[in-house]
């Protein structure tokens, strides 16, 4: 079995956490709302890869609502987690201030849970659907890690990924640069908002299939 792309958390209080992201070559995380297109079939697959070392995907409420997207792994990926241990399906988690999540939705098809972080109304249909509330995303890692999830892998999106930044909770930052440029007056970027200062990241490896770059780094050297 190849080496685990997923590495240590920084602090063991809580979970390692990574995020995964895509962007072009102009920096856009979305073209039309969503990022599903931008990838190559390749991409996809690492992504999928990524998510079958993990216990947990994690993701914002506005990529839930602007994808069909799940966070599930194929059945070939399946059948490698239960033979590292592992749970068939990593626990999808959902994390929402407004509460404005689909009722139905194939995100719900399997495990999944939802923190809310007001005290907004949430109304979602499905039998593995668990509603926790929490404040902050810091209480979201710590729930995790109270119920024994240690690594956690985040796709976004941006303004998700700007709070766990904030919080100084990502531990690493994988992100693939499609060739491909998006243009636009606003573009939505990996990170969009936060108040944080500089964040220095170290190059851990980088890779080129077909125009695609792969790049992994640690975060907060």
């Amino acid at each position: 079995m190849r080496e685990s792309m997923l590495g240590e958390a920084r602090d063991s209080s809580r979970p390692y956490l990574a995020l995964n992201m895509i962007v072009t070559v102009d920096g856009r995380a979305a073209i039309g709302g969503t990022a599903v297109g931008i990838g190559s079939e390749r991409d996809k697959r690492l992504m999928r890869e990524m998510r079958a070392e993990a216990d947990v995907i994690l993701h914002g409420a506005a990529t839930v609502r602007a994808d069909p997207l799940s966070a599930r792994v194929p059945a070939d990926l399946s059948r490698q987690r239960v033979q590292r241990g592992l749970s068939p399906q990593p626990l999808g988690a959902i994390v929402t201030a407004s509460g404005n999540l689909p009722a139905e939705h194939p995100y719900y098809a399997s495990a999944t849970r939802i923190y809310v972080t007001t005290d907004a109304r949430i109304d979602v249909h499905g039998d593995n659907v668990e509603v926790r509330r929490v404040r902050t995303v810091a209480q979201v890692m710590a729930d995790l890690h109270r119920d024994g999830y240690r690594r956690i892998v985040c796709e976004g999106g941006p303004t998700l990924n700007a709070v766990l930044f904030e919080a100084q909770l990502v531990d690493e930052l994988f992100v693939t640069v499609a060739p491909k440029l998006a243009g636009g007056s606003q573009p939505l970027t990996l990170i969009q908002g936060g108040l944080f200062p500089v964040i220095g990241l170290e190059l851990i490896s980088v890779s080129e299939i077909a125009g695609e770059l792969f790049l992994k780094y640690r975060v907060g050297v």
